[in-house]
């Protein structure tokens, strides 16, 4: 005998509730990517890995490449002079198999920095918009570069007149002989979930963190590791702010974050306080939170409702789509995907077209569910609206009911689910340089 939709709803509520709460699964081994206590490459002996316009000025009189890693578009409208232009996400993917910010391939990687005339073995300075280029020193680090150094406040931060000439560049034979990968996989992940000697780091956005994380996490907020001139903050203060999260020099520390940006800006950031066993997990909650079996945290207080009847009719049952019916569905004008992830996921990668209501914004300061008028506001503004096909997407159980409940109850009949693996994000941090 069939369900009815309330109880159908009530029934996924209880089951996504439950699925959080069991204990989670830990692999029996670290896979092919096993390695612990690897030690981090060196730098130029001396110097910092963030070094200040003094200590950048005399790396450069010592022989150091300078190498802009912003976009070229940057690069052309005013650069250090002499500096080569690299940018970042000509050594990464946007996205592949629907995770964002992947290396290229070693190939490609290969001719990329001998485009940008680099050779095996020199010292670098790198420079971008701020203290914390991450994607650009891991995959520089990771095709050899032993001598990577970092100008604390970017571009701004350089005591001297920019130029808009172009350098000279001659193109090197460059190869990767000497890889240094700092990388590890979900698997490796799983079996430190109940490690005492390793700490997990995310470095997405608070909203972020307490919407959804790897079980065990601690919140790192990389981009509140600097100040407001984009310099990294003060190493005491930094210090604090790790101890005061268990983040211990002595353990081993896989990073994360969302797409694997703000994870490598964290792993420059503890290198730099002299962190060595320091890990990427890159695929990030790209992956993680597209796998039902792995399971997920939340940081949120629990919520209630007033038990207000708002609903003019029984709501029909969802359907869970894949991903070509996502696509395909919404093409047409209507039909919207609604996207209930936080802001900081949402804003760093979205399925084209859709649109953004933070599932956590439906609730009063007291966590209590907003008024209707409130309510039926808040989606209007968004575009969202009963006369519509609305396809709800996020990556937890708790958020997909929650959101579900809401729009039923403001009379929304025809509702279906996304949850799973998407390829074609519209991808913040490439979209942004």
């Amino acid at each position: 005998m069939p369900l009815t939709s309330r109880s159908r709803l009530l029934t996924a509520s209880a089951l996504s509730i439950f699925a959080l709460s069991l204990a989670m699964p830990v692999s029996g081994g670290a896979g092919p990517m096993s390695f612990i206590g690897v030690q981090a490459a060196a730098q130029e002996a001396g110097y910092p890995i963030i070094v200040n316009a003094d200590q950048f000025k005399e790396l450069v009189d010592k022989g150091a490449r300078v190498v802009d890693v912003r976009a070229q578009t940057a690069y052309e409208a005013g650069h250090v002079p002499g500096a080569t232009n690299l940018p970042w996400s000509r050594l990464n993917v946007s996205e592949r198999d629907g995770i964002r910010n992947e290396f290229q391939a070693d190939d490609v990687i290969e001719q990329v920095i001998s485009d940008a005339g680099l050779k095996n073995g020199e010292t670098l300075v790198i420079y971008d918009t701020t203290s914390l280029p991450g994607r650009a020193f891991i995959a520089l680090e990771y095709a050899g570069f032993k001598n990577i150094h970092v100008l604390d406040g970017g571009v701004t931060a350089y005591d001297g007149d920019l130029t808009t000439d172009a350098a000279e560049i001659v193109k090197s034979d460059f190869k990767i002989t000497d890889k240094h990968d700092v990388r590890v996989d979900k698997a490796y992940v799983e079996t430190k979930l109940r490690s005492d000697d390793s700490v997990i780091v995310d470095g997405r956005g608070s909203d972020a963190f307490v919407d959804g994380h790897i079980p065990g996490a601690k919140s790192l907020v990389a981009s509140q590791l600097l100040t407001e001139d984009k310099k990294v903050k003060p190493e005491d203060v930094i210090n604090g702010l790790l101890a005061s999260r268990g983040i211990d020099k002595q353990k081993e520390i896989l990073s994360y974050c969302g797409s694997g940006v703000a994870a490598a800006n964290n792993y420059i950031a503890l290198r730099n306080l002299g962190y060595e066993n320091v890990r990427i997990y890159d695929e990030s909650w790209d992956e993680w939170s597209r796998d039902p079996k792995a399971g997920q945290s939340l940081a949120l207080n629990n919520y209630t409702f007033t038990g207000d009847d708002v609903s003019s009719g029984e709501p029909e049952g969802p359907r869970f789509l894949t991903a070509d019916q996502v696509k395909e569905l919404a093409a047409g004008s209507e039909v919207v995907v609604l996207d209930v992830r936080s802001p900081s996921d949402y804003n760093a990668g979205q399925i084209p077209g859709s649109v953004n209501v933070f599932w956590d914004s439906t609730l009063d300061e007291n966590r209590v569910l907003k008024d209707p008028s409130e309510l039926k506001k808040l989606y209007e503004e968004a575009g969202i609206t009963p006369d519509k096909q609305v396809i709800l997407f996020t990556r937890g159980g708790v958020q997909l009911t929650h959101s579900y409940t809401v729009l039923s109850l403001l009379g929304f009949k025809n509702v279906d689910f996304f949850t799973g693996k998407f390829e074609g994000w519209e991808n913040g941090a490439i979209r942004r340089g």
